[in-house]
């Protein structure tokens, strides 16, 4: 008798950072910048040449450049050994993170420990 397997939702993989900011997010931010642009204009804090710059492709392109080099800087901070271990630590299923003592002196984080002694210590890791 055959058994069917019933398959099991795989977990999702974390999203890997993407280089490329979508085209609806930087429509978003065009469309937002737009909205107080005429605040602004009714308010006469800007005038309306300015106005009409601020919805034209050429400052969209400005925008989408600025959030692109954003991202860009956010990755390259984010994913350097510091930062990977200190996301690390942050995660609700990690009582501790073993490192070398040097960087565990650099990573501002109280589940960060640089040897197994100082990880019995902390509450929710078993000692063994």
């Amino acid at each position: 008798m055959d058994q069917q397997k019933q398959s099991t939702p795989s977990q999702a993989a974390p999203a890997a950072s993407k280089a490329v900011i979508s085209p609806q997010l930087i429509a978003m931010v065009c469309v937002i910048i737009s909205f107080i642009a005429g605040i602004l204009n009714s308010r006469n804090l800007i005038s309306k040449e300015t106005l009409a710059y601020l919805g034209t492709p050429e400052f969209q392109t400005v925008v989408g450049s600025i959030l692109l080099a954003g991202a860009g800087v956010w990755g390259l901070i984010k994913n350097r050994p510091h930062g990977i271990i200190k996301s690390a630590a942050d995660l609700p299923q990690v009582d501790a993170v073993i490192t070398k003592a040097k960087t565990a002196d650099e990573i501002p984080a109280e589940n960060v420990v640089g040897s197994l002694r100082e990880a019995a210590k902390l509450p929710g890791v078993p000692v063994s």
